[in-house]
């Protein structure tokens, strides 16, 4: 009897799909929200029901393809070993498993990157695809695919990768479509070189797409003679990425300046932009006499908005060549961070500003022509059709000027009528996926030194180990030649004399190797002291990670690997450190009641660790971000106008208590910083009276992995694990670490460890979808199974064989 129910319980769905198959082959309209066919989307043959059976039983154990061979060993998480004669097989076989696994977002990634989400989600996509279109993403992709071309070595490895992918899709039938495509109902379109650059012109948007400009603009003008020391570019706290006092002989000088080009712009009446906050990430790496076993020891943890599926994709690829471990972005060929059998190496984005607002004088409202030099230029117009789900289309008007795009044409839009100047707008003369490929096969401190000479954009902090002793850090990308204060404000867009004035030459890129302190950090903090001859300005600098970390390290000489699993783990506040006790200095206790005199004690008393259990941690953070807003109550109601950092204010609590700047506005009293700092604690007290049920840190936050499309479904919430967006553990609500990675590399090998925030395949369901979450979110790791050669049976879970035709 129990047999006959559990086969009657199989069957009624595929029964009852049968006969909705019929009734109901349309998709369904919901206001906005188009539901997919329900006929197909339950079809026991091609439908949902498909993805739950088969979900974990995908895996062919054997390909024959032309010209192809190799193999692959899926490990017990799915991480596939690569063994191939040589780097086109190889990557033929990546491009192939990326689709394998991770075919759903390629494809969602490259539409989103190109502006085409309309054609998949419709109308509510229209927007997010204007923009993309309009800061010129695709055109961007299009001219590296051009400058590819020129480089036969690597055009014919990228090719090889394509091929790989679209092999995989050509197998594919409706059922083997992963189940978002189902849900949206649309079909995955054939991989492209051009596809693999949008991914590039995508995370450049996401690590050097952020400006500051107008807020800043309007802040010099709001707070006059104290913006200099209320927003210094060097502040008082930061460690620099470069060792202060490092010689900077050799440098070329910053070009003569040109007429015009301190032309104030004033104040502008936009609201305020909120862009991403908290995307960083941390490196560093110890040389042998920091080391307890006399190995190198290299540390990465890129920190991104994390996402399902995960943005990383681990594997190992091996050739007669070299052997390569580490993680790859699905679309992409190569290893990005990772080691081999010498070097190991990690990146951070360096924060530099290579985004600029140019205000335009325009002739009139429809923006045909704008003053340049004194003379009325013709605007171009470039015409993109952005097609909509449904047969509908809209055609944009991309107004172009001498600086770049005008991305807004509203008026009442907070940047309306602005030109933009970026990065990508430049065609670079280095190959960005050389630099990888090259990375994936150097041998030592030269190799990775050509590695980095290849990277345009998003510059990054390259922290490299060597085997044989050796660690370095090098910034890589273009840095534009800029004079002092240019790009920190909105630039007067009638004067060609405020332009950038080309780029520094990248040999003479900040780097440092095998410095006296023995070790090399960097945490998205300011790249160098104010010795740097080339002016740059802060696109998105931090100062409390890298500055904490330089401390941790500068103190011992004996780290092990698992003293520096315990450091990305590390969740203690230096911000909390400095604060504090200036903040419960100010409370008098004997006016408290017994609920604020207990918050005190226990204040006095905390580690400043933000553990996932910690209420004290929940009571600081809420009562730090009052203080900070009521110390900048001026600004909190005027349009964009930035208000000044957190050092900027803990410098003022610390030094200055009663400067005018703590005065509360519309009061009778002159307050000064203990005045503002009890006010922010009765706050607090409000806020802890209105709890229901105490809240530790975790729920506080209440941390989230949510799904690449926002389905709840496939998301996951309720994460928890200490941290926060300004400790070395940077894990805030919905970004973190997104990749943790430690390697040592001793005489007999690398000996490594990593996790992510996820799991391998991309199909929610499967085993290997979150499985890693756990792991992370407590602070392991796994052991990174780096094979010399084909492992022996029982070593792994699945093979998979690749033989010619």
């Amino acid at each position: 009897m129990k047999k006959l129910k559990s086969i009657s319980w199989l069957l009624s769905p595929w029964i009852l799909s049968c006969f909705w198959l019929w009734k109901l082959g349309g998709a369904i309209e919901a206001g906005e929200q188009r539901l997919p066919p329900p006929g197909k989307f339950f079809s026991p043959a091609v439908g949902m029901w498909w993805n739950a059976m088969w979900v974990d039983r995908s895996t062919p154990e054997a390909l024959s393809l032309e010209g192809v061979q190799g193999e692959v060993y899926f490990d017990e998480r799915m991480v596939p070993h690569i063994f191939a004669e040589g780097d086109h097989q190889a990557f033929f076989i990546q491009g192939y498993v990326h689709a394998m696994h991770r075919l759903w977002q390629m494809d969602f990634s490259a539409r989103a990157g190109e502006g085409r989400l309309s054609e998949v989600v419709g109308p509510a996509a229209v927007e997010f695809d204007r923009l993309k279109r309009r800061k010129g993403l695709a055109e961007a992709a299009r001219q590296s695919v051009e400058h590819w071309k020129q480089d036969s070595f690597l055009l014919s490895r990228l090719e090889a990768y394509v091929r790989g992918v679209n092999a995989r899709i050509n197998q594919m039938r409706a059922r083997d479509l992963p189940i978002e495509y189902k849900l949206l109902d649309y079909a995955p379109e054939p991989w492209s070189l051009f596809r693999s650059a949008l991914y590039h012109k995508s995370m450049a948007e996401i690590l050097c797409g952020r400006d500051k400009d107008i807020e800043m603009n309007n802040a010099r003008a709001f707070f006059k003679q104290d913006f200099a020391r209320l927003f210094p570019e060097l502040d008082s706290l930061t460690d620099p990425v470069i060792p202060r006092g490092t010689d900077w002989a050799g440098i070329p000088p910053m070009p003569q300046l040109e007429a015009g080009e301190a032309s104030e712009v004033g104040f502008l009446p936009f609201s305020r932009d909120q862009g991403p906050a908290g995307l960083g990430s941390n490196n560093w790496a110890v040389g042998p006499w920091r080391s307890r076993s006399g190995n190198p020891i290299l540390c990465n943890d890129p920190h991104l908005t994390l996402t399902l599926p995960s943005i990383w994709y681990e594997q190992q690829i091996a050739t007669p060549e070299y052997r390569v471990y580490g993680v790859s972005f699905p679309g992409i060929p190569g290893v990005i961070v990772g080691f081999n059998d010498s070097i190991a190496w990690g990146v951070t984005n360096a924060g530099w500003d290579v985004l600029d607002w140019y205000r335009v004088e325009w002739k009139d409202a429809s923006m045909s022509h704008y003053r340049l030099d004194g003379e009325w230029k013709l605007t171009n117009v470039r015409l993109d059709t952005i097609r909509i789900r449904g047969g509908g289309y809209l055609v944009d008007s991309v107004r172009l000027s001498h600086w770049g795009p005008v991305l807004y044409t509203d008026p009442a839009h907070r940047r309306y009528g602005l030109a933009m100047h970026w990065i990508i707008q430049h065609p670079p003369e280095q190959q960005e996926y050389r630099t990888f490929m090259t990375m994936n096969r150097a041998r030592n401190y030269d190799g990775y030194r050509e590695a980095c000479t290849h990277f345009p954009y998003p510059a990054q902090n390259f922290a490299f180990a060597s085997a044989t002793g050796d660690i370095a850090l090098t910034l890589g990308g273009n840095m534009p030649l800029k004079r002092d204060q240019q790009g920190r404000f909105v630039a007067d867009g009638s004067i060609s004399g405020n332009g950038w004035q080309g780029f520094l030459e990248p040999r003479y890129n900040p780097q440092v190797h095998n410095p006296e302190r023995g070790f090399i950090s960097s945490a998205n903090q300011r790249t160098t002291d104010d010795a740097f001859p080339v002016y740059y300005n802060d696109g998105d600098f931090r100062a409390f990670r890298g500055t904490l970390i330089n401390r941790y390290l500068g103190q011992r000489s004996d780290w092990g690997v698992e003293d520096m699993m315990r450091l990305q783990y590390n969740a203690y506040s230096l911000k909390a450190e400095i604060s504090l006790p200036y903040l419960l200095a100010s409370l008098d206790t004997s006016a408290l009641d017994d609920r604020g005199r207990l918050i005190a004690r226990r204040l006095q008393t905390w580690d400043l660790v933000y553990d996932s259990s910690s209420v004290e941690a929940v009571w600081y953070d809420r009562w730090f971000e009052v203080f900070q807003r009521l110390v900048w109550d001026e600004v909190l109601d005027t349009p964009a106008v930035a208000r000044p950092g957190e050092v900027a204010t803990m410098e003022l609590l610390r030094r200055q208590p009663e400067s005018p700047w703590f005065d509360l506005r519309g009061t009778a009293l002159r307050e000064g910083a203990p005045e503002i700092a009890r006010m922010a604690f009765d706050s607090l007290l409000s806020f802890d009276r209105q709890q229901e049920e105490r809240q530790d840190w975790a729920r506080y936050r209440n941390a989230a992995i949510q799904h690449l499309a926002r389905i709840p479904a496939f998301s996951e919430s309720g994460i928890r694990s200490p941290g926060n967006e300004d400790l070395i553990n940077a894990h805030a609500r919905v970004f973190g670490p997104s990749w943790r990675m430690i390697v040592e590399l001793t005489p007999k090998g690398p000996r490594a460890y990593g996790v992510y925030p996820g799991g391998q395949e991309g199909q929610p369901g499967s085993r290997h979808y979150i499985d890693m979450i756990d792991h992370w979110s407590k602070g392991k790791y796994y052991e990174l199974h780096f094979w010399r050669e084909p492992p022996a049976v029982g070593s792994f879970t699945h093979k998979l064989k690749f033989q010619s035709k």
